[in-house]
């Protein structure tokens, strides 16, 4: 027998799964998006050490077990915040791998711009500084990372970063390595005074990129490996 009755067209499974996922995976994004932003005001206005679970999730207007959701401690959260400005100064330090003669002005010019970034994400720069200083484990995922870095530039062939994996000079080039960890240290500290306020005169903030350029440009020409002992 033939029904009358007609029935509605049904949707695909795959495109009622993917509907309601993709509409649960947006709210999972944007959940993750308010602690975030909630953690940047809750750090901005309170050291890291005295900042608890029940500021954040106060600031992000989320559950305790929502916020447990996505992370799982403090330090998880303050770690997702330095992974999110990571690619912005990657982006930087790549720029020197495209620098066919680097020179006074191009470095001041990039230093520059790497100051800038660090002023804006502002409290970025302090919450580093403050996780560096009381969590153990992230002074060595800076150094690991640093590492990285340097392992990039030295695989482009920039200046004195090309003599930290020398094989014929094992000796100089773990000393090459301590160096370019250095310069880089340098940097960090330049960009981090300069993001410090306004406590530095105008005339000396200029100074301290011009010395950071000549002391990194010293590095970048310094592409000779020297003898061991």
């Amino acid at each position: 027998m033939t029904s009358l009755t007609t029935a509605k067209p049904s949707r695909p499974r795959s495109l009622r799964a993917g509907g309601r996922n993709g509409f649960q995976q947006q709210r999972k994004e944007q959940t993750r998006a308010a602690i975030l932003t909630g953690a940047a005001s809750v750090f901005s206005a309170t050291p890291y050490l005295f900042a608890t679970i029940d500021d954040l999730i106060a600031a992000a207007g989320v559950s305790r077990a929502t916020f447990y959701t996505h992370f799982d401690s403090k330090l998880s959260l303050a770690l997702a915040i330095y992974d999110s400005i990571e690619s912005d100064w990657q982006r930087l330090y790549n720029e020197l791998t495209r620098m066919p003669r680097p020179d006074q002005p191009g470095l001041e010019d990039w230093l520059g711009r790497l100051a800038h970034l660090y002023v804006e994400h502002g409290f970025v720069t302090s919450l580093v500084i403050q996780l560096a200083t009381f969590e153990p484990g992230f002074r060595q995922r800076l150094r690991s990372d640093g590492d990285r870095l340097i392992d990039m530039l030295s695989e482009a062939g920039v200046g004195g970063f090309r003599n930290v994996s020398s094989r014929e000079s094992p000796s100089s080039a773990k000393t090459e390595r301590v160096r370019a960890r250095l310069i880089l240290t340098r940097l960090d500290q330049i960009c981090s005074e300069l993001a410090i306020g306004n406590i530095l005169p105008a005339d000396e903030r200029v100074l301290y990129i011009k010395v950071g350029a000549e002391d990194l440009l010293r590095f970048m020409e310094d592409a000779q490996i020297k003898p061991g002992p």
